[in-house]
């Protein structure tokens, strides 16, 4: 598997944020944000068993058609492209519909920067 590229400051690791959006309508926009959760992860595969849990919690109150695709995203195959993708330094994301909402689900790949506590800025006389 790759990681994304090495960054150049030595006080940075990889992780991983997810996120679980619910957009009012199955064609809203950004603007049209019902519900926004965000997390950190230190792996891909963490990120990735949240949103599994996230989407089985919500797999009875899917239409069948929508429960199908979801039980076979958290139990099957598509796991293992979405471990994946982070990996790889690439984003990777699922969506559902519910209830004629649309529920998305994203993983991303960010830079942490770690700063010491004991690396202060002096105060500036006024």
């Amino acid at each position: 598997m790759h990681q994304p590229a090495a960054s150049p400051c030595p006080d940075t690791e990889i992780r991983y944020r997810y996120e679980h959006i619910t957009y009012r309508s199955l064609t809203a926009a950004g603007s049209e944000i019902d519900i926004i959760e965000r997390h950190r992860a230190r792996t891909p595969a963490e990120a990735i068993r949240q949103i599994r849990l996230s989407v089985r919690a919500l797999v009875a109150t899917l239409p069948p058609e929508e429960r199908e695709r979801a039980l076979s995203s958290a139990e099957g195959g598509g796991c293992v492209g979405a471990v994946a993708a982070p990996h790889r330094g690439e984003p990777c994301g699922f969506s559902l519909s519910r209830h004629r909402a649309r529920l998305e689900w994203t993983v991303h790949p960010y830079y942490a920067f770690h700063t010491p506590q004991t690396r202060r800025l002096p105060l500036l006389p006024r």
